[in-house]
């Protein structure tokens, strides 16, 4: 701002109440007039992976609608001391290389100790008096998110143990409103700002905390010090498989599989299959998300390998369910051994297809089965219900994952110790029926989604699909026309405690919402 103007001060002031209401800055303005990612509008877990090694996410309930809607206010207000702020996507470039979407004249700035991010239910949004103040609030192509996350249940395969009757903490019960998720670099960090967030939740009455839980990545020694990793509680490496999107600010190794657009992930104008939530300075900018917490049932997974050691290998059997050796290694690359002569670099790791676009590779899975986890969450070329053709994409349906272990390393020495392990997290997407819904009952928990390659028809994701002990399959095909292998009695390796259904409003919505 030029000195000693008040004209251009004024003009600024003005300029400064229109952005905050609508969005308008110096970044926008180029985002628009370029077709770029507003990145400071959108919360940052969307498009970057944090690579913190703690979490705790807080479940809230509204007391006083006015005073909740002033709190979220302060959550986006610039101003630290009052109230920690909800992590934008703008800048965040630490701990690896800037991203297309970065300025690549920025210094690289201090990695900050914690990250914030929030979701709204339905429900929440009820509660917020939205509905009521806003006489022009629609989601209508989202009626999965108004339903919520307990009334499709079944269509996900969260039935029995894993059904609502049986979710913990409040969820599907109508009091799920507010997910707060801070991450955090220490143990320090995580107890000073939950303190913080906890006085702040309480104040005035805007909102009533009934559940927190934590994760932290799981840890190894090595040379005597504790590391943590990329690990989850089944054995197997994680986060090799990155969702890349056109334009995001994130940079991975270049693989087979085109770039997702941004719209699968960012609400925007000119999306091929929804529009976006009104009023527009709402809906704009933002996502949804489906939070789980999903427990693991390590005992009886390592159990399932060992009982089938006469008909193959442990190790081997856990690869094919999986789809990656638990070092990592693709079978796609590496059918044999995890330890290929030579090794495979870190960028290679997910650069491979399974099916080309003249219809070789391993159409038939004989490297990596056709019915394995990893080949069912991303089919890749692979021609699948929802698909078209050989070679073609699956992008309309991909997910975003930002999840954590939560419990502590499984000790295989001590297998029956009674602590809970599993994952919990958020599923992002910008339409939960064509994308976290889609995958979860075509391709996980139906046989039907490999077109042409004709699966037992009571087959299902060998790791999270909804198994019946009594009918459950997984076969494993075999090279040069050797019969398959068949393993039976699986059963549901995960469990569901919770879900819900919420949506990620950008920072101007978050403004928004405020002023109501």
């Amino acid at each position: 701002m030029p000195e000693n103007s008040e004209a251009t001060a004024a003009e600024s002031k003005r300029e400064g109440l229109f952005g905050r209401i609508f969005g308008k800055s110096a970044h926008a303005d180029k985002a628009a007039s370029t077709g770029a990612l507003n990145l400071e509008d959108i919360q940052g877990f969307i498009l970057r992976g944090y690579r913190m090694p703690m979490v705790r996410h807080f479940l809230l309930q509204v007391g006083i609608a006015a005073e909740a809607r002033k709190l979220l206010g302060r959550f986006v207000s610039g101003d630290e001391s009052d109230a920690p702020q909800i992590t934008t996507a703008r800048d965040w470039r630490v701990g690896f290389g800037p991203g297309p979407a970065d300025d690549q004249s920025d210094p690289p700035r201090r990695k900050p100790d914690y990250c914030l991010n929030l979701g709204i239910t339905w429900p929440g949004m009820v509660a917020l008096e939205l509905k009521h103040r806003l006489p022009t609030l629609a989601f209508k192509s989202f009626d999965a998110f108004v339903v919520g996350a307990a009334e499709r249940a079944k269509l996900v395969g969260d039935t029995g143990p894993s059904g609502p009757e049986n979710w913990i903490g409040g969820f599907g019960k109508g009091s799920d409103h507010v997910l707060v998720t801070l991450h955090a670099l220490s143990p320090e960090s995580l107890s000073s700002y939950s303190d913080r967030l906890a006085a702040l939740f309480a104040g005035r009455g805007a909102f009533r905390e009934i559940w927190r839980r934590d994760g932290m990545a799981l840890t190894e020694t090595r040379e005597g010090k504790s590391f943590p990793t990329t690990k989850v509680h089944f054995g197997y490496t994680d986060g090799i498989s990155m969702t890349t999107i056109r334009g995001g600010p994130e940079r991975y190794p270049p693989d087979h599989q085109q770039p997702c657009e941004p719209w699968l992930f960012v609400l925007i104008e000119g999306a091929e299959n929804y529009f976006v939530p009104e009023p527009r300075e709402l809906g704009l900018h933002g996502s949804f998300a489906v939070f789980k917490m999903i427990e693991t049932d390590v005992v009886g997974f390592e159990n399932f390998l060992r009982a089938n050691q006469a008909k193959i290998d442990p190790e081997l059997l856990a690869a094919k369910m999986c789809g990656r050796w638990r070092n990592g290694v693709p079978l796609a690359l590496s059918p044999d051994t995890d330890s290929p002569p030579g090794g495979i670099a870190p960028e290679r790791m997910n650069d491979f297809d399974y099916v080309n676009a003249d219809g070789s590779g391993d159409p038939r899975g004989v490297h990596c089965p056709v019915g394995a986890h990893m080949r069912r969450i991303n089919p890749r070329g692979q021609p699948v219900a929802g698909q078209g053709h050989n070679g073609g994409s699956n992008n309309t349906h991909r997910l975003i994952r930002r999840g954590m272990p939560y419990g502590p390393v499984y000790d295989p020495s001590q297998p029956h110790d009674g602590v809970e392990r599993g994952l919990l997290g958020y599923f992002i997407n910008s339409n939960i029926e064509n994308q976290y819904e889609f995958v979860l009952s075509q391709w996980v928990n139906d046989a039907a989604f490999a077109g042409a390659v004709r699966l037992d028809p009571k087959s299902k994701d060998p790791m999270i699909g909804t198994q019946d002990p009594t009918e459950s399959i997984f076969v494993i095909p075999q090279a040069n026309g050797a019969p398959s292998i068949k393993v039976t009695g699986l059963t549901s390796f995960t469990t569901t405690k919770a879900a819900a259904y919420c949506f990620l409003p950008s920072i101007t919505a978050i403004r928004f919402v405020a002023g109501l």
